[in-house]
Protein backbone atom coordinates (compact mmCIF):
# COMPACT_ATOMS: atom_id res chain seq x y z
CA UNK A 1 0.00 0.00 0.00
CA UNK A 2 2.76 2.23 0.93
CA UNK A 3 4.36 1.82 -2.33
CA UNK A 4 0.99 2.50 -4.39
CA UNK A 5 0.82 6.04 -2.37
CA UNK A 6 4.33 6.93 -3.81
CA UNK A 7 3.14 5.82 -7.14
CA UNK A 8 0.12 8.19 -6.93
CA UNK A 9 2.05 10.74 -6.08
CA UNK A 10 4.91 10.37 -8.57
CA UNK A 11 2.38 10.34 -11.50
CA UNK A 12 0.26 13.43 -9.80
CA UNK A 13 3.85 15.51 -9.65
CA UNK A 14 4.82 14.32 -13.09
CA UNK A 15 1.52 15.14 -14.60
CA UNK A 16 1.47 18.83 -13.47
CA UNK A 17 5.00 18.98 -14.17
CA UNK A 18 4.33 18.73 -17.88
CA UNK A 19 0.98 20.30 -18.41
CA UNK A 20 0.84 23.66 -19.88
CA UNK A 21 0.45 26.55 -19.01
CA UNK A 22 -1.44 29.42 -20.52
CA UNK A 23 -1.44 33.07 -19.79
CA UNK A 24 -3.92 36.18 -21.38
CA UNK A 25 -2.72 39.51 -21.67
CA UNK A 26 -4.58 42.18 -22.53
CA UNK A 27 -8.22 42.41 -24.11
CA UNK A 28 -9.67 38.92 -24.85
CA UNK A 29 -9.58 37.23 -27.95
CA UNK A 30 -13.42 37.52 -28.20
CA UNK A 31 -13.44 40.51 -27.52
CA UNK A 32 -10.69 41.85 -30.01
CA UNK A 33 -12.26 40.16 -32.75
CA UNK A 34 -15.33 41.57 -32.10
CA UNK A 35 -14.08 45.22 -32.27
CA UNK A 36 -15.40 47.32 -35.05
CA UNK A 37 -14.42 50.44 -35.71
CA UNK A 38 -15.61 52.85 -38.59
CA UNK A 39 -12.91 55.92 -39.83
CA UNK A 40 -14.52 59.47 -39.26
CA UNK A 41 -17.09 58.13 -36.89
CA UNK A 42 -16.18 56.30 -34.47
CA UNK A 43 -14.15 58.41 -31.13
CA UNK A 44 -12.23 57.63 -28.36
CA UNK A 45 -14.81 57.77 -25.39
CA UNK A 46 -17.05 55.36 -27.78
CA UNK A 47 -14.34 52.79 -28.02
CA UNK A 48 -13.60 53.42 -24.15
CA UNK A 49 -17.01 52.56 -23.25
CA UNK A 50 -17.45 49.51 -25.65
CA UNK A 51 -13.81 48.06 -25.27
CA UNK A 52 -12.32 49.38 -22.20
CA UNK A 53 -9.58 51.81 -22.02
CA UNK A 54 -6.75 51.13 -24.54
CA UNK A 55 -3.46 49.12 -23.40
CA UNK A 56 -1.20 51.43 -24.29
CA UNK A 57 -1.17 54.49 -24.98
CA UNK A 58 1.60 56.25 -27.36
CA UNK A 59 3.86 58.63 -25.41
CA UNK A 60 5.67 59.33 -28.66
CA UNK A 61 3.33 59.60 -31.03
CA UNK A 62 0.46 61.95 -29.87
CA UNK A 63 -2.99 60.22 -30.08
CA UNK A 64 -2.59 56.94 -31.04
CA UNK A 65 -3.59 54.12 -28.99
CA UNK A 66 -3.20 50.21 -28.92
CA UNK A 67 -5.79 47.48 -28.49
CA UNK A 68 -3.54 44.31 -27.54
CA UNK A 69 -4.50 40.61 -26.73
CA UNK A 70 -1.74 38.86 -26.42
CA UNK A 71 -1.70 34.57 -25.45
CA UNK A 72 1.30 32.63 -24.18
CA UNK A 73 1.84 29.17 -23.18
CA UNK A 74 4.96 27.32 -22.01
CA UNK A 75 5.40 24.07 -20.07
CA UNK A 76 7.85 23.50 -17.34
CA UNK A 77 12.21 24.22 -18.50
CA UNK A 78 10.69 24.97 -21.92
CA UNK A 79 10.67 28.85 -23.39
CA UNK A 80 7.55 30.54 -23.51
CA UNK A 81 5.91 30.89 -27.00
CA UNK A 82 3.29 33.21 -28.64
CA UNK A 83 0.03 31.07 -29.32
CA UNK A 84 -2.21 34.02 -30.46
CA UNK A 85 -1.35 37.99 -30.87
CA UNK A 86 -3.55 40.69 -32.39
CA UNK A 87 -2.72 44.33 -31.72
CA UNK A 88 -5.22 46.96 -32.97
CA UNK A 89 -3.58 50.44 -33.99
CA UNK A 90 -5.54 53.05 -33.73
CA UNK A 91 -4.39 56.83 -34.90
CA UNK A 92 -6.59 59.39 -33.32
CA UNK A 93 -7.04 63.60 -34.81
CA UNK A 94 -7.20 66.30 -32.77
CA UNK A 95 -10.74 65.79 -31.66
CA UNK A 96 -10.19 61.90 -30.79
CA UNK A 97 -11.65 61.00 -33.64
CA UNK A 98 -10.33 57.49 -35.51
CA UNK A 99 -8.97 58.43 -38.24
CA UNK A 100 -7.24 55.19 -39.26
CA UNK A 101 -6.99 51.69 -37.81
CA UNK A 102 -4.73 49.06 -38.34
CA UNK A 103 -4.60 45.30 -37.50
CA UNK A 104 -1.43 43.28 -36.68
CA UNK A 105 -1.19 39.97 -35.82
CA UNK A 106 2.25 37.76 -35.02
CA UNK A 107 3.63 37.58 -38.13
CA UNK A 108 3.33 41.32 -38.66
CA UNK A 109 4.98 41.94 -34.83
CA UNK A 110 8.22 43.32 -36.12
CA UNK A 111 6.29 45.90 -38.14
CA UNK A 112 4.88 47.52 -35.59
CA UNK A 113 6.42 51.09 -35.10
CA UNK A 114 6.10 52.96 -31.95
CA UNK A 115 8.12 55.66 -32.74
CA UNK A 116 9.36 57.71 -35.43
CA UNK A 117 11.93 59.18 -32.99
CA UNK A 118 15.49 58.13 -32.83
CA UNK A 119 17.79 58.62 -29.52
CA UNK A 120 21.36 59.77 -29.48
CA UNK A 121 23.96 57.31 -30.25
CA UNK A 122 27.18 58.74 -28.66
CA UNK A 123 28.75 55.38 -28.77
CA UNK A 124 30.12 56.59 -24.91
CA UNK A 125 32.47 53.97 -24.46
CA UNK A 126 33.28 54.92 -20.23
CA UNK A 127 29.96 54.86 -19.34
CA UNK A 128 29.82 51.11 -20.88
CA UNK A 129 32.75 50.44 -18.97
CA UNK A 130 31.02 51.30 -15.70
CA UNK A 131 27.55 49.45 -16.66
CA UNK A 132 29.32 46.41 -17.09
CA UNK A 133 31.27 46.27 -14.14
CA UNK A 134 27.77 47.37 -12.25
Amino acid sequence: MYYLKLILIFIVFFNTSCSQTIQSQGVSNIKINEIKIEPGKTSKKNLINRYGPPIFESIFNNNIIYYISHVTGYKNLENRETIDLVVFEIKLDKNNIVQKVTKYNEDDASNIKVSDKRTLNNNNQSIMFWKDIL
